[in-house]
């Protein structure tokens, strides 16, 4: 029963994802991005965490390739293993909207999700959960052939 549950939760963070059932949430960030004003990745970060820090941790599997040839259409996979997880940020901070997603979770959901992201360019991929008020990250630098954002 457990092992089917984890698997509805899966499909259905999935499912939100391809649908787009986030982008309110997403939209309302994509504004504060385009209302910056050269201040940098490390501002829009700010913005979003609103002031609050984050601690690297090993509690979040990040699934993504070391090279990917098409920009257009790189996988990721993220799984959070920290207790009550309600939300994670994707963040790719070469693009020129550099939150790529922001997912939400329901108490009791698995943290985990797996879609594909653009790429304009090399960049970190910074993954940030949101777990009991604190934020938690990892981050993997993927190369990029070809950019998929222009």
């Amino acid at each position: 029963m457990a092992q089917s549950r984890r698997n509805f939760f899966r499909m259905l963070a999935a499912l939100a994802v391809m649908t787009g059932l986030w982008s309110p949430v997403l939209g309302a960030a994509k504004s504060k991005v385009t209302q910056r004003t050269g201040d940098g990745f490390s501002r829009l970060l700010a913005d979003v965490l609103a002031g609050a820090s984050w601690a690297e941790t090993d509690q979040i599997a990040l699934d993504v390739p070391d090279l990917a040839e098409n920009g257009a259409i790189v996988p990721i996979s993220v799984e959070s293993r920290l207790p009550n997880t309600s939300r994670m940020l994707i963040f790719v901070e070469k693009n020129p909207t550099p939150l790529a997603a922001q997912i939400r979770f329901e108490p009791g959901a698995d943290g985990f999700a797996s879609l594909r992201l653009k790429m304009n360019e090399t960049s970190p991929i910074l993954v940030i959960a949101e777990s009991e008020g604190k934020f938690f990250g990892t981050q993997k630098t993927v190369k990029v052939m070809v950019g998929g954002c222009g």
